[in-house]
């Protein structure tokens, strides 16, 4: 049977309930336990540094640090080691405050045998480590909320909000926000001649070529099928815009070369601009759906602005679902 090594870090600064505390991990066989002491707040910090700790003992009274204090130091210093606080009887009221911030357990000093001291470890390492997956379990499913599975991009939900962030820090700065709205010219085509797995291929190539043509204060989301709309943030020219939205085009004509096989799409992107066109986020996003619409209309392979003055019958027809694809 493998016995478990096991590395602590022990910060305390008196030597004599240090060597205690050592004959006591020794005496035990359920577990083989490597113990490093440091008698500083420092130099356990110095320690921790290196890495290869498992769980630190804390004594929260130290010559250079005192109280809850040095728990708060060690905590942020390595939030993803558990701890251990050491305390005196009188000073039991801290400890209980350091398991409220973080540590794991606190253990009284004098009332610890061999027996307690090696569960107490175990169990802290063990709830450490639940806490932890817990925790990433709860952010990736926090991730599969807001993003999209397929190509791990923002959704329409999580796009929505940052927009709506763009569109209050342009407000306060004096800038422009353009939403530009893509489809891609023949993708229904691919996915019928190609399949699914190609077409699922071709959507996350697609957004790697966009994610290329944009800044990193700009952002891309995919909102379903063959849609993508795109934040432009901060602009101070038109210009700019165009010459994103032209770079877009071009990228995503270039030929995808994709399981051995060539492959050629092109998009349509309609293009609203915040104050300009409106400062509310879903019209801004339906306006930019508009002129991506009329972009189609106009052969595609391009890219079109919102005007205000889009004919009445030409809306009517996009929102019947007569859109050309």
């Amino acid at each position: 049977m493998k016995v478990e090594c096991i590395r602590v870090l022990l910060i305390e600064d008196s030597y004599d309930s240090a060597q205690l505390l050592r004959e006591e991990l020794m005496d035990t066989h359920s577990h083989v336990f490597v113990l490093e002491h440091a008698d500083r707040l420092s130099k356990g910090l110095e320690i921790l540094r290196r890495g290869e700790i498992d769980v630190v003992l804390l004594d929260i009274s130290l010559p250079d640090s005192q109280g809850l204090g040095t728990f708060t130091k060690v905590y942020r210093h390595s939030p993803d080691i558990p701890i251990l606080v050491m305390t005196n009887l009188d000073d039991e009221s801290f400890a209980v405050k350091a398991v409220q911030e973080g540590a794991q357990d606190y253990l009284v000093k004098g009332r610890v045998d061999s027996n307690f001291l090696v569960r107490s470890i175990r169990y802290a390492i063990e709830r450490h480590r639940t806490l932890k997956e817990l925790k990433l379990a709860q952010l990736k499913m926090q991730h599969m909320a807001h993003h999209d599975r397929l190509t791990g991009l923002p959704n329409r939900q999580l796009f929505l909000d940052i927009l709506c962030k763009s569109v209050a820090r342009a407000s306060r700065d004096g800038n422009m926000v353009a939403v530009l709205f893509l489809d891609l010219d023949g993708f229904k085509s691919v996915n019928d001649n190609q399949g699914h797995l190609i077409g699922d291929l071709l959507l996350q190539n697609v957004a790697g070529r966009i994610k290329g043509c944009i800044r990193e204060s700009d952002l891309v989301a995919r909102v379903g099928g063959d849609e993508f709309i795109i934040i432009v943030d901060s602009i101070h020219s038109v210009r700019n815009v165009t010459r994103v939205s032209q770079k877009i085009v071009e990228e995503t004509a270039r030929v995808f070369i994709l399981e051995g096989q060539e492959l050629f799409v092109t998009a349509s992107i309609g293009i609203s601009l915040y104050p300009h066109d409106s400062s509310d986020m879903e019209t801004l996003v339906k306006n930019a759906d508009f002129a991506m619409y009329i972009a189609k209309r106009q052969g595609k392979n391009n890219f079109h602005y919102f005007l205000s003055e889009l004919n009445e019958k030409e809306r009517v027809e996009k929102e019947s679902g007569k859109r050309a694809v």
